[in-house]
């Protein structure tokens, strides 16, 4: 009878589980997945854009156009997803499993992020707003353009692939491939930095709000810790599709920098002049703005006392 092989550090290190016999990728790749994680994803993002552009004559580069961002957000997000998941099981040879894609309460852990992402961005924007960060310009001005409602549902799907492709890439994929070689630390650390570098540009090459950039790392690190608690992906997408949502299409905000051209559903708010930027975050939008800081250090602290399974 053959010995049971004991359990090492680096398969105690998997924050999803699902590997297999071998949880084992050559370490020169682990270290590097996230080279080959964004281009991937920069791959099936050019993949799909060319028929946006060519067929039906988009210009992708408009994204504050709503039909643009449609197609940004469920065409070229979902086809950078689909690869992605193909390089994991077919190139990786490991199940989805392994990257959070788990089937157990999947709905259940799903509806729990959708509720706390909304959840999260209400209390940031209402925050702002008592300490005098915006304007009220209109009441659900959706109310006067009901069609409007039609396309704001619509990127609600989008918002939702678009959210979970980056969760799948960044707490899926790249963490758990770095976790199982070098340990969780590291791929938090490395994963999240990742996150925030890959939003540098958003506001142009050279106008950086470090105060979001900060941010974007504390909500990596946040989302990480979130997704490890629950063994699962599925909670951290449902948070990150409604968040973005919320802030764009909710409260008429910017989102990482991006205005969307569409009534907002609840509440128009504006940046109120001369309210100092490390309230309101500037251009960049809330997530610019001190107060998510320490809403996200919170999370942080109150996901990681929460017991392993459920977020609650």
């Amino acid at each position: 009878m053959t010995a049971p092989r004991p359990t090492s550090r680096l398969i105690k290190a998997q924050p999803f589980g699902g590997y297999g016999a071998n949880p084992h990728l050559h370490p020169i790749y682990a270290a590097l997945v996230w080279v080959v994680a964004v281009m991937v994803m920069v791959l099936g993002q050019g993949l799909a854009a060319i028929p946006g552009a060519m067929v039906f004559g988009l210009d992708l580069g408009i994204e504050e156009d709503p039909v643009n961002l449609l197609y940004v957000l469920v065409a070229m997000f979902g086809f950078g997803a689909v690869l992605s998941l193909l390089w994991v099981r077919f190139v990786e040879n490991r199940p989805l499993a392994s990257i959070g894609l788990r089937k157990e309460a999947a709905l259940k852990r799903f509806a729990r992020g959708l509720a706390l992402g909304l959840g999260f961005c209400a209390v940031v924007v209402l925050t702002i707003f008592m300490l005098g960060g915006y304007n009220i310009v209109a009441l659900a001005p959706v109310l006067k353009t009901p069609s409007a409602l039609i396309m704001i549902m619509l990127i609600f799907v989008g918002f939702i692939i678009q959210g979970s492709t980056e969760e799948i890439l960044m707490r899926g994929w790249v963490m758990s491939a770095m976790a199982a070689r070098f340990g969780l630390v590291i791929a938090i650390v490395v994963n999240s930095t990742v996150f925030a570098a890959l939003h540098l540009g958003n506001e142009g090459i050279g106008n950086v709000n470090w105060i979001a950039m900060a941010n974007i790392v504390l909500l990596g690190v946040f989302l990480s810790v979130y997704a490890v608690r629950e063994g699962s992906l599925l909670g951290v997408c449902g948070w990150h599709g409604a968040w973005n949502w919320i802030l764009g299409l909710g409260f008429g905000l910017d989102v990482s920098g991006m205005s969307i051209d569409t009534p907002a559903l609840i509440i128009d708010l504006d940046n109120k002049a001369g309210a100092a930027q490390w309230l309101t975050g500037g251009s960049f939008g809330p997530e610019g703005s001190v107060i998510v800081s320490l809403v996200l250090l919170a999370g942080i602290a109150w996901v990681g006392l929460q017991k392993k399974g459920y977020v609650v």
